[in-house]
């Protein structure tokens, strides 16, 4: 039995953790609980991890209990694992590369599904990113040797609502950013902002005018009697006094409500290898990948319209393997834009849909796919490279250098500039003295240059460290910052567009 304790920050807020974490090896399976409970200074406990108020309500506390079950290793011939996914690849990663669904744990939970079937007919892998969006976002490769060295692969992803990805504590349907009453689920408007919802019955005034727009015949009559009492005069005998006194009612718009509005995106995409080496310790794979995405994206000058979504080629790739060394090289093109490779990465969950408070507009939703228009023709390089600096350390980093149209909106027309990614990790592969383990990680894309550290939406980065502290009890700090544009401006910056987690936790086995 594992257990911990320690503070976490939750929307900004430090609550203290209590969490018990056992773990039951059975044959081939692991299970894996997650039993934690959070309070508040005052005693009060967070309620999202133990809700009963509905059915979907209960299904979502029993999901979140399982922090993973897992059966087999991903090498054995049957693998699959449910629950918390670290990082997921399909293929040489053209669509799906290192997603994960924890990257905002544990504000935010998700059990998933990592799985992979080794049959004599080929070989089938895939993912869920979580059972409590009744699987929002999928995907699945079939893989199978056309010819005995020449395997083809086929792979499939869709998300068949974007909009999942915003966070909704009271499970009523609308994104608790534009909630009235996010943790109620009865109500979710309220245009006046008296604190009365617009559908609830003593509301008679819904813009707050001082106007009756609302009720029955009977409140109807009171409301004037009222009046009357107060300005001494009987209005009982007037024509109007059956009417509504409010002509201009004016209202807040329906929210979103993702049980009702979806924005699905798809894609497809084709994979060849042919292994030119194949050593004890060295091995050469060369391959090509193709790749269609399938949706539309906002063209970035206004009355554009909509743009289909593009394709990616990799008409080369190498993959090579030498001792504890991988390194992969790619040309990749983009012949029309609107595609990203990898699309599906780590970042995947904070970008996948957003708010931004737009003056003109107000509130607006905007999702990944939107922000693909920025992007035309492009072409350049790809790298990668993962190393075991022996038995202590393990290292990696990935770097793409595209050229070709990037949106300026300045401008207001496409430009020719760059669009650079760059991704690294660094972490212990056993312990040094008291340091238990460790792992750093950055990541930014999309951006001209990522050497500048100047953050945007796909910033991510954070560490981890444990610290033992003797008696078996380990002493593990993490922090985790990503990035929000809350204004629509296209920048990053203050403490308001900056999202820090930080857990401070004590385990220990018992």
């Amino acid at each position: 039995m594992q257990g911990a304790f320690g503070t976490v920050t939750i929307d900004g807020k430090m609550w203290n953790q209590i969490a018990l974490r056992p773990v039951v090896p059975v044959w081939k399976f692991a299970v894996a609980l997650d039993l934690v409970f959070y309070f508040d200074q005052d005693g009060n406990i967070h309620k999202d991890e133990w809700d009963f108020s509905n059915p979907e309500a209960i299904k979502n506390t029993i999901i979140d209990k399982i922090y993973y079950i897992r059966y087999g290793l991903k090498q054995d011939p049957l693998y699959f694992k449910v629950g918390s996914l670290d990082r997921v690849d399909m293929g040489y990663g053209i669509l799906v590369n290192a997603y994960s669904n924890a990257i905002q744990y544990p504000q935010v939970r998700k059990v998933g599904l990592d799985y992979k079937v080794k049959t004599k007919f080929g070989t089938f892998e895939g993912f869920v990113n979580d059972f409590k969006e009744n699987i929002g976002l999928t995907g699945l490769r079939l893989k199978s040797p056309l010819l005995s060295s020449l395997p083809v692969a086929l792979s499939f992803v869709i998300d068949r609502n974007q909009y999942l990805g915003l966070r909704d504590g009271d499970n009523d349907g609308v994104p608790d950013i534009v909630d009235a009453f996010p943790i109620n689920s009865s109500y979710a408007i309220d245009s006046d902002s008296d604190g009365l919802a617009d559908s609830h019955p003593d509301e008679l005034d819904r813009d707050g005018d001082g106007y009756l727009d609302a009720g029955d015949i009977n409140d109807i009559h009171a409301w004037w009697d009222d009046l009357g009492n107060t300005v001494g005069v009987d209005f009982s005998n007037e024509s109007y006094y059956d009417s509504l006194p409010d002509g201009s009612i004016d209202l807040a718009p329906d929210p979103l409500n993702v049980n009702k509005d979806s924005d699905p995106i798809g894609a497809i995409a084709l994979d060849i290898g042919y292994p030119v080496l194949t050593q004890e310790k060295l091995s050469v794979k060369l391959y090509a990948q193709a790749a269609k995405m399938l949706g539309e994206t906002v063209h970035p000058k206004k009355g554009n319209g909509n743009l289909a979504l593009g394709t990616g080629l990799v008409p080369l790739g190498v993959l090579t393997i030498f001792g504890p060394a991988q390194l992969n090289l790619e040309y990749r093109m983009i012949p029309k834009g609107q595609f990203e490779f990898g699309y599906w990465n780590r970042s995947y969950q904070i970008e996948r849909a957003t708010f931004s408070n737009v003056d003109s507009l107000g509130m607006q939703v905007r999702t990944k796919e939107q922000r693909l228009g920025r992007y035309g023709r492009q072409n350049g390089y790809f790298a990668s490279l993962s190393l075991k600096l022996g038995s202590l350390l393990k290292a990696g980093a990935a770097y793409q250098d595209l050229t070709g149209e990037i949106w300026n909106s300045d401008l207001a027309e496409y430009e020719e500039n760059k669009n650079k990614n760059f991704l690294a990790s660094l972490s212990l592969s056993k312990s040094i003295s008291k340091i238990k383990s460790a792992r750093w990680f950055y990541q930014q894309q999309n951006v001209p240059n990522p050497f500048k550290f100047e953050p945007s939406e796909s910033t991510v980065m954070g560490y981890r460290v444990g610290i033992g502290l003797g008696s078996g009890m380990v002493l593990n700090y993490t922090f985790q910052r990503t990035y929000r544009d809350l204004n629509g401006d296209g920048r990053v910056d203050g403490p308001d567009e900056t999202i820090n987690i930080t857990t401070i936790e004590t385990s220990f086995t018992f």
